[in-house]
């Protein structure tokens, strides 16, 4: 147990939980820092620009699972045609959506207050 907890601390990644690394509580934010967070916009058939939470019961996923498969969106954005797919069946009443984007939300700190806040696109697919 104390042979897979070390391995996980010092080379593993977050997909070795339990045995991982908890990098979430590893460090503190500087008072002048910055706090990145992913999130799910889309874009609806009617062209409004929406925010989708990254909830099983809109999406079929959490936000940790996305943040932990984000290099395979970034090499194959088709992915996010499956979470497109999952909002459709679960959310039949929401819009239709045309583009599903990830974006990295940043939020500036001065003085350990929000200064301001930019969102980063880190991927996009047009929804078939």
């Amino acid at each position: 147990m104390l042979a897979a907890l070390g391995y996980g601390t010092v080379l593993g990644d977050d997909d070795l939980f339990p045995f991982g690394p908890m990098v979430q509580y590893a460090f503190s934010i500087p008072p002048d820092g910055e706090i990145k967070s992913l999130h799910l916009q889309a874009v609806t058939v009617a062209g409004a620009k929406v925010e989708i939470p990254i909830e099983p019961y809109y999406v079929g996923i959490r936000r940790a699972e996305l943040e932990g498969q984000l290099t395979s969106y970034l090499a194959r954005p088709e992915l996010l045609q499956s979470l497109a797919d999952a909002h459709k069946r679960i959310r039949p009443a929401d819009p239709r959506l045309a583009k599903l984007i990830v974006v990295t939300r940043v939020i500036t700190l001065r003085d350990r207050r929000p200064a301001w806040t930019k969102d980063v696109e880190r991927v996009s697919w047009v929804v078939r």
